[in-house]
């Protein structure tokens, strides 16, 4: 099938997550890379359209994964047993510095690509490892090829105890100007940009990086308040100001009310990541205290250095969190309760139409409407994994049992890239580029004394002194 041919997906229970459409059994037409008809389609306008039955299928926005590091794909399972130190130690101060050109390509390449075969048609990739101009050029190619659409936010970060490629952060930024206008040809790419952490920068630094993003007119994602001691939005981003509707931060999961209440009056979004937060040490992921400050929650798998990339997990497992704090609350007070705090089908809105709000992509993707970009993900209802339902509350159905096993059919602005249950990409290279990236990676770390090597340690403990003594 060419690009953006003209497809009519027919007999779909069509799971919208439109306030107007709701769920309704029925046709998608798509035309030019957007949706042009949903429910009930023109025969005699659709007989140039590829068909597709679709009948036993449901059909969901392409899910919006808020924060991952897609660079991290040749560390696969590397941290299953780290805390948040060993992280930061092993990954971001050993492993990073590891990085040549061609292994952020491939890692940029085959991590999008995981996350199309996932169902996430649009990621917010937090690439804070672009070392150098050649890394940033190389990041940016490997994402395009995938055909993935993307927020990609571009790091100012250096891996401690490690040269600055650019020099100082004054070459970085005139670099990453150049960066932004060759990823402006890239259609399916936003660029953004992650300021270095407050806990290994220079805090006069960071509001720096937030000028020149907008100055720019970029959007900003940033890593926040994951540590008990941080509050970084009480003590920095909310006293200076720097807080917007263009921001995203990430983690949150350490904050005072003062400061929930900070974020939201600012119209700054915040993204939870359940897997590595509940692991890593960095609290819990509570949905709640961001609905009760009036914002929407939103979703990431954060690293597949840890655990994969399945967002209908990182919805659910986040569902749960919330659901158990609540019921120990209610089982604390002697009360009698019946159902949940929570619905399931809930979560479905956070990895679909908050997360475009999150990226400021909800006027192109998170919803099944007219207009919208034919950003679509097709589930095999007839799986036996999902089989027993018939039809009640279908988003609930697929938060609950849905699962990257069951993701059919993939399409991103009108171009399939997974058909019936494989990626429309040539893998083959893929797979060899990528085991020769891991397997050089592992002996790079190996012959510098290993991930979690004294050297790390000391230049952890380094830039720790140079900004306690500033």
């Amino acid at each position: 099938m060419a690009e953006n041919a003209a497809v009519v997906i027919k007999g779909a229970t069509i799971v919208s997550m439109d306030a107007e459409m709701g769920t309704v059994v029925g046709d998608v037409l798509i035309r030019d890379g957007s949706i042009s008809a949903v429910g009930s389609v023109d025969e005699a306008t659709t007989r140039d359209a590829e068909r597709v039955d679709a009948r036993g299928m449901i059909l969901i926005p392409g899910l919006v994964d808020c924060h991952r590091h897609v660079w991290q794909l040749p560390l696969r399972s590397v941290t299953a047993n780290w805390s948040l130190m060993d992280y930061v130690i092993g990954i971001r101060t050993t492993a990073a510095d590891a990085y040549r050109p061609e292994d952020l390509y491939i890692a940029q390449l085959a991590g999008a690509l995981d996350a199309l075969s996932c169902g996430v048609t649009t990621v917010a990739d937090y690439s804070h490892n672009i070392l150098s101009p050649a890394h940033g050029a190389a990041a940016l190619r490997g994402l395009s090829e995938s055909g993935i659409r993307a927020w990609w936010g571009a790091g100012f970060n250096v891996p401690p105890g490690s040269a600055d490629r650019y020099g100082s952060n004054a070459d970085r930024a005139a670099r990453l100007v150049d960066l932004a206008a060759a990823a402006a040809d890239h259609p399916l790419i936003t660029m953004g940009i992650c300021p270095e952490e407050f806990g290994i920068a220079r805090p006069v630094d960071v509001p720096d990086q937030y000028e020149f993003a907008r100055s720019n007119g970029l959007r900003i994602m940033h890593h926040v308040n994951s540590t008990a001691g941080g509050h970084e939005v009480g003590n920095h981003l909310g006293p200076r100001g720097l807080l917007g509707p263009d921001v995203l931060l990430v983690h949150m999961n350490f904050s005072t009310d003062e400061e929930w209440e900070t974020v939201a009056a600012s119209g700054a979004s915040v993204v939870f990541t359940p897997e590595t937060e509940l692991q890593m040490g960095m609290g819990m992921s509570s949905t709640e205290k961001v609905r009760s400050a009036g914002m929407a929650p939103t979703i990431g798998t954060d690293i597949v250095s840890n655990n994969n990339g399945d967002m209908f997990f990182a919805a659910r497992l986040a569902l749960q969190v919330e659901r158990a704090l609540a019921n120990e609350a209610r089982i604390a007070s002697g009360e009698m309760f019946s159902g949940t705090t929570v619905a399931a089908g809930d979560a479905l809105a956070w990895i679909t139409v908050n997360g475009a709000r999150a990226c400021g992509l909800e006027a192109t993707v998170g919803r099944i409407a007219v207009g919208m970009a034919a950003d679509l993900v097709l589930l095999d209802g007839t799986d036996i994994s999902m089989s027993g339902w018939t039809g009640a509350d279908a988003a609930g159905h697929v938060v609950l049992q849905g699962h990257p096993g069951v993701v059919d059919s993939v399409m991103v602005g009108g171009t399939w890239r997974k058909r019936s249950g494989r990626l429309t990409h040539d893998l083959e290279q893929v797979r060899g580029l990528v085991t020769d990236t891991a397997q050089y990676l592992r002996q790079s770390i190996d012959d510098a004394g290993g991930f979690l090597n004294a050297q790390s340690f000391e230049a952890i403990a380094n830039q720790l002194a140079i900004i306690e003594g500033e």
